[in-house]
């Protein structure tokens, strides 16, 4: 399988990205299964931010909100069999 281009979230971030759409502002333990580096990288992508205060929250961006959106792009081959 081809590997996931980088603006694209995988299976675990889209999860922390779905659950902080929902209910911004929740605790890494209510994030799981993205563990402290999934977490890390998301907020290098600028897709999540830490909201002030402790205990530290997370809140979903602009940017998170739009690497939800973006479209997945199909394989050519499953493209064709889907015909």
């Amino acid at each position: 399988m081809p590997t996931r281009a980088s603006h694209l979230p995988h299976y675990v971030e889209r999860t922390a990205l779905q659950k902080l759409r929902d209910t911004p502002g929740l605790l890494a333990p209510h994030l799981m299964p993205a563990g402290p580096k999934t977490l890390s990288k998301m907020v290098e992508k600028t897709w999540i931010a830490l909201q002030a205060g402790s205990p530290v929250r997370y809140c979903i961006t602009p940017e998170g909100e739009a690497a939800l959106k973006a479209k997945i792009p199909m394989p050519r081959s499953a493209q064709t069999h889907a015909r």
